[in-house]
């Protein structure tokens, strides 16, 4: 049990955790004072492995699949009684034999304030006869459709919506129902994946769990609640370079032995008189401009992106910060006194930077920028840009982008497509990456997190 405890860390480490020599000993201590017993050791190892809010997704993703021990209710011996649920057809529509919605109404009495111990039986019933065709993760997401269709799923989520919205269910009754659907639809998935690892083999464990792990899922595939995760992540992120100063050298009476300087000095005077030379650290005096891309096709990108806008007016002196679509528009001001929520809700903004014909059109942007604000943009100036370098099928102004480029310290873009997409639809990035000195693949936290430690 200790070898597959370790082999299980370096798993963990695999799938994206950061575990230490210390916290994996303390792992193996717990466990060891506990006899290595199959019911405590899921606490014992989260306890031990498990820091943040994150990670623990991905732990119990991996723990289910590595481990595959016995559900509660298996390990009690008390398999509950399960209702039996009546598919729907394969269109999706939700006529079966007990007349139009009937699917979905059994299934919600079936789940109805259910214990999670009748969600993992009924999870493992409804698995039962599928067949897989391989262990990727895109396999286990279609077949996982296909369940929720066949069980009229969305008909049924629809329904509890719907109630909601006529108030004939309370926020209460609605949240609990979320919950149960969430855990249901997880439960379900880890059933396909363990049938995956089980006649697949265990080297497509890994892979799997990564599909848990929210650091490495692309934005635009995230959940409600895990965007809401992701948000506290990223403020981790923006309070952690908030409170890092830029820094640079410079010459002191004190500090730091400068050996360059001194040793240009020798060269200089022959070594007589030898006078020792110093560097000192201070604050960075860079400007910092921000291109922030707020249209519909990167909306949710924009708004992890505009958390970062924010974390960096806490930390830079000299920082100018502008959206757009069509127009940008200046929210320097605006994030020194608002936050993200604040500025997604301003409706009187959107209208300014989205008012001309509402698409993203980076050309009429950087003509703007040229125009009226390239005389302060200056050696010391970092430019950075966010968007996804669509342009609408419109030329792309990269004229424009080269004379920015021209005056500026550096420019670097984020992007949030894959790299392989740049060169597809009216996507520019070709155009546009020749006047940049660096671009980014910005689609999930890890590649984000990875790009503001770098730059910002």
């Amino acid at each position: 049990m200790k070898q597959m405890i370790v082999d299980f860390v370096r798993l963990l480490r695999s799938a994206g955790l950061t575990v230490t020599t210390m916290e994996a000993a303390d792992a193996l201590k717990a466990a060891e004072i506990t006899g290595f017993s199959p019911v405590l050791l899921r606490g014992v190892l989260e306890a031990t492995l498990v820091k943040s809010l994150w990670e623990r997704p991905v732990f119990t993703a991996l723990f289910d699949l590595y481990f595959d021990l016995a559900s509660p209710a298996e390990l009690t011996g008390t398999e509950p009684d399960l209702l039996i649920i009546k598919g729907a057809t394969a269109d999706g529509s939700g006529r079966s034999a007990a007349g139009a919605g009937g699917s979905a109404e059994q299934l919600l009495e079936t789940i109805d304030s259910q214990p999670i111990a009748v969600l993992e039986a009924l999870a493992r019933e409804i698995t039962a006869s599928v067949q897989l065709d391989n262990a990727q993760p895109e396999e286990i997401s279609g077949k996982l459709r296909q369940l929720q269709v066949k069980f009229s799923w969305f008909e049924a989520v629809n329904k509890i919506e719907r109630s909601y919205v006529t108030q004939q269910i309370t926020e209460n009754a609605f949240q609990k129902w979320q919950k149960t659907f969430a855990q249901l639809k997880a439960l379900l998935r880890r059933e396909l994946e363990r049938k995956a690892v089980s006649r697949f083999g265990r080297q497509h464990i890994v892979k799997l769990a990564e599909y848990a792990n929210i650091r490495r899922r692309e934005f635009d595939c995230l959940a409600t609640a895990e965007i809401a995760a992701v948000e506290q992540e990223i403020a981790k992120l923006a309070k952690k370079l908030a409170e890092r100063p830029g820094i640079r050298l410079r010459r002191a009476k004190s500090g730091t032995l400068d050996m360059r300087r001194t040793f240009q000095d020798v060269v200089r005077t022959g070594g007589w008189p030898l006078h020792l030379k110093y560097r000192d650290k201070v604050k960075s005096k860079v400007d910092l401009w921000l291109l922030c891309d707020v249209s519909n096709s990167v909306e949710r990108f924009s708004r992890f992106m505009l958390q970062l806008v924010q974390a960096a007016h806490r930390r830079y002196a000299n920082i100018r910060s502008f959206v757009f679509v069509d127009e940008a528009v200046e929210v320097t001001d605006w994030f020194k006194t608002q936050d993200v929520n604040a500025f997604l809700e301003a409706r009187h903004l959107r209208e300014r930077f989205n008012r001309r014909v509402g698409l993203s059109r980076y050309d009429l942007v950087f003509e703007q920028i040229a125009r009226y604000e390239s005389a302060a943009i200056t050696a010391r100036t970092k430019l950075i840009i966010l968007g996804d370098g669509r342009n609408n099928w419109h030329p792309g102004g990269a004229e424009e982008l080269a004379k920015l480029a021209d005056r500026a310290q550096a420019v670097y873009w984020l992007n949030p497509l894959p790299a392989d997409k740049w060169l597809e639809g009216d996507c520019l990035m070709q155009e546009y990456q020749r006047f940049c000195n660096q671009v980014f693949e910005c689609r999930n936290l890890e590649q984000l997190t990875d790009v503001a430690n770098r730059i910002l």
